[in-house]
């Protein structure tokens, strides 16, 4: 069972359809985090039916994004449940490094991307994500994250 649904992923990033590209949040933990994204053919990062390798870039991003909200929001319910109101912080891709990725993604697939924040210094997080198709790791980057203040 997902720890955030389908319905309520929109109160943990700040992306909005179109241009959503997380479905659920399925674990995480202080420092890493899976999510999973079905790619529908509305999709407006297609080209030619398969999902572009600036979906899998955003796909990752917005994954972490899903982290930084979960966190963001678990901690406001835990220490003052009056601020329910407050929005998950907004996050910007500073850097992309040694991405790759072995196989395209149809329409219909539903992937499983993994991402495992190896350092954070103030507002910037050095983050590793790997997208996953039945099991087989297919795509993998480096990115370099900064939250807003």
């Amino acid at each position: 069972m997902s720890l955030i649904s389908k319905e309520n992923i929109q109160k943990f990033v700040p992306q909005y359809p179109p241009f959503l590209m997380v479905d659920t949040l399925e674990s995480y933990e202080e420092k890493k985090a899976i999510s999973s994204f079905t790619i529908l053919d509305s999709n407006i990062l297609l080209e030619d039916g398969f999902f572009t390798e600036a979906g899998m870039l955003e796909n990752i991003a917005q994954t972490c994004a899903l982290h930084s909200g979960y966190s963001f929001l678990s901690n406001i319910s835990e220490n003052n449940s009056s601020e329910h109101d407050k929005k998950a912080p907004v996050g910007f891709i500073g850097a992309i490094k040694d991405f790759s990725f072995t196989q395209k993604i149809s329409v219909g697939d539903t992937i499983f991307t993994h991402i495992v924040i190896e350092h954070t210094i103030g507002v910037a997080s050095v983050v590793k994500g790997s997208i996953f198709l039945s099991d087989q790791q297919i795509a993998s980057c480096e990115m370099k994250i900064f939250l807003a203040e």
